[in-house]
């Protein structure tokens, strides 16, 4: 899902649990795992693609371009919000409660889905730490990039509408030739059918 797209989601997410249950911690804790999470892609992006313009524009061009070679995502892992959660419930933790209901109930799903529509396949097992790590975290085993359109040029609209895929070209049609055409015409059961005159 698009950078965008996460804050807004999030955004109504922490209003609606402000709301009902008036806990900062957890509000925050959802904020976290709702948009924070996504942290983890500029780790890779320093760490592991040896990147360093670090202006915002660059880091989102990169990324919605399609040119990772990495993809360690350590905090978009199933087994890491499963040890989250279970030290939030060993230490009654609220925030982290909180951030795991964030990335496991909001953001992880959202990403299956978007992201699974623009990579053309199923993205449920790439969320596991395990999957990645067999695939030696190479983009090339784990996705499809080659098929995104080019993201927009201004750092606002690609905020919002994220990687896309690209729309495959409709087919060229060729004119026909007047040949092409006589041959059309006389192979045609009217043509067959027309009786031959005299002289004819």
């Amino acid at each position: 899902m698009s950078p965008g797209g996460h804050l807004v989601t999030t955004a109504l997410a922490c209003a609606a649990v402000q709301t009902v249950t008036g806990s900062p911690a957890l509000t925050a804790g959802v904020a976290a795992g709702g948009f924070l999470i996504d942290l983890d892609h500029v780790l890779d992006y320093v760490a592991f693609e040896r990147q360093r313009d670090l202006r915002p524009a660059a880091f989102l061009r990169y990324y919605l371009a399609g040119r990772t070679r990495t993809v360690v995502l350590l905090l978009h892992s199933y087994e890491v919000l499963l040890a989250l959660a279970l030290l939030a419930w060993g230490g009654n933790l609220e925030w982290l409660w909180g951030y795991v209901l964030g990335a496991a109930a909001l953001h992880l799903p959202l990403d299956i889905v978007f992201n699974g529509k623009v990579a053309g396949r199923s993205m449920v097992g790439f969320y596991s730490f395990v999957y990645r790590w067999r695939a030696g975290f190479r983009t090339d085993r784990l996705l499809a990039l080659g098929r995104l359109a080019p993201p927009p040029a201004r750092f606002w609209p690609a905020f919002f509408i994220g990687a896309k895929r690209q729309t495959p070209a409709a087919p060229r049609s060729h004119p026909r030739s007047a040949r092409d055409s006589t041959f059309e015409l006389l192979a045609s059961p009217s043509a067959a059918a027309r009786p031959t005159l005299p002289g004819q």
